[in-house]
């Protein structure tokens, strides 16, 4: 591939050349022309300055000559005789009064002359030139003044060569300038020395970089973050795997291996959490989207969280009879309304009902799961929607996580996530998570 400082220099000395052919073009036939009315003149002079006398019967046939421009001249008196004749080509003898005055072109054996004929009284004058003299002549004029012009398109293209290259050295310095930035230096590029025409551009590249850096700095946390994280489980897991083995009593053991079993389960799921906010982070391209009713699967999603809810002696409902459809993911919209089920059924007590509403609020489906567990005090909302955050003193089980992944999917798919209240105006009493997402 070219480079641009090569294709500038191609495209200008390109046009150039076009703009000079034609400029050599126009004068090679501007002094054709000009010339050759410069030699008619003079032919008109030449046979002006013929004066017709008796005593030039006897003149020699001598050329008259101009430097290396030969002329050819012929007289004839009022009866048409002969006065003198100086190398002119043969023309008919007639009466002086048939010649017509003006120019003429005469073929000879040496090839087509320009003649002029000057009519008076006393007689007639003819002059006469080569054609291939005039010719020549013309050429060699309009050479001279065009074979300048032909030396410029080699000093032109150097001269745009060197120009380019001084006001193309801002590109080479941002270029160099970006080159050197790799994933430990997403600092933005100075915008000091910049051209006025790559400022846009930089100004792009810093915004990128900007994002970048905000990426990495989230990949570096998150990783940090999951390996925190999966350290406690894993450490418990080798511990309850070393106590089921020590363990002689039967009972004992069948007990040691039930909580590892348990302890297998929290870290599947921490494990899947881990992967469902990994496939959500900024940048990551999202599955393809379909009409959902996210009715139809609220109710999908109660059926399958209903023998946990028993379990935990909570009552859960759905209140979603009406189709609630939206463009999106389903799975992602499986996943938002199963973390909201089950965050809300970890602090409900016992004998407490959890409710999933889900309707049509305009061009939005709502999506709200009301608790009545012991709320989270308005201060400390928007920090636990941020991931592995939890209020502080939870001792329920859970990776805060949960609602983290719901605020990246309803991110993801434009809408908004509010934490309210389950009681408004007085003391907190349950909690409500209303998502509202465009249809």
């Amino acid at each position: 591939m070219k480079s641009l400082r090569t294709n500038l220099v191609l495209w200008l000395t390109g046009a150039l050349g076009l703009g000079i052919a034609a400029v050599l073009a126009v004068t090679y036939s501007f002094a054709l022309h000009q010339f050759g009315a410069i030699l008619d003149q003079e032919l008109i002079q030449i046979a002006q300055a013929v004066h017709l006398r008796e005593d030039w019967r006897d003149v020699g046939g001598a050329r008259i000559a101009r430097e290396d421009v030969a002329f050819a001249v012929r007289a004839y008196d009022d009866g048409g005789k002969l006065y003198f004749e100086s190398g002119l080509p043969a023309l008919p003898l007639e009466a002086p009064q048939t010649f017509d005055p003006g120019f003429t072109r005469v073929e000879s054996v040496d090839g087509p002359w320009r003649v002029y004929t000057h009519v008076v009284p006393e007689g007639v004058v003819q002059v006469g030139q080569p054609e291939a003299v005039r010719e020549a002549l013309a050429r060699e004029l309009a050479l001279n003044i065009v074979l300048p012009l032909l030396l410029l398109v080699p000093v032109f293209a150097l001269l745009v060569g060197w120009v380019l290259r001084r006001g193309l050295a801002p590109l080479e310095h941002t270029s160099q300038s970006v080159g050197d930035r790799d994933a430990s230096r997403l600092d933005a590029i100075p915008t000091g020395s910049v051209p006025r025409e790559l400022l846009p551009l930089v100004e792009q590249i810093n915004a990128l970089l900007a994002r970048l850096a905000v990426t990495l700095e989230a990949q570096r946390r998150f990783i940090a973050d999951a390996a925190h994280e999966l350290r406690s489980p894993v450490g418990a897991l080798a511990l309850q795997a070393q106590l089921a083995e020590r363990t002689q009593h039967p009972a004992a053991r069948r007990a040691a291996f039930a909580e590892l079993g348990r302890g297998i389960e929290r870290t599947e799921r921490l494990v899947q959490q881990l992967l469902d906010l990994a496939r959500l982070e900024p940048g990551v391209p999202g599955p393809g989207s379909a009409t959902v009713d996210v009715a139809r699967l609220a109710r999908e999603v109660v059926g399958e969280f209903a023998a946990q809810a028993d379990e935990r002696g909570v009552d859960l409902g759905a209140e979603a009879a009406e189709p609630a459809r939206l463009s999106g993911n389903e799975a992602e919209l499986r996943s938002l309304l199963a973390n909201l089920v089950d965050n809300a059924l970890r602090y409900a007590p016992r004998e407490s009902q959890v409710t999933v509403k889900v309707g049509n609020a305009g061009a939005a489906v709502e999506i709200e799961v009301v608790d009545a567990g012991p709320g989270i005090p308005p201060a400390q909302r928007n920090r636990v929607l941020q991931r592995f955050q939890r209020l502080e003193g939870d001792g329920t089980s859970g990776s805060g996580l949960g609602l983290a992944i719901v605020r990246a999917i309803v991110e993801r798919h434009r809408g908004e996530i509010v934490l309210a209240d389950a009681s408004p105006g007085g003391m907190p009493s349950g909690l409500a998570v209303r998502v509202t997402l465009p249809a």
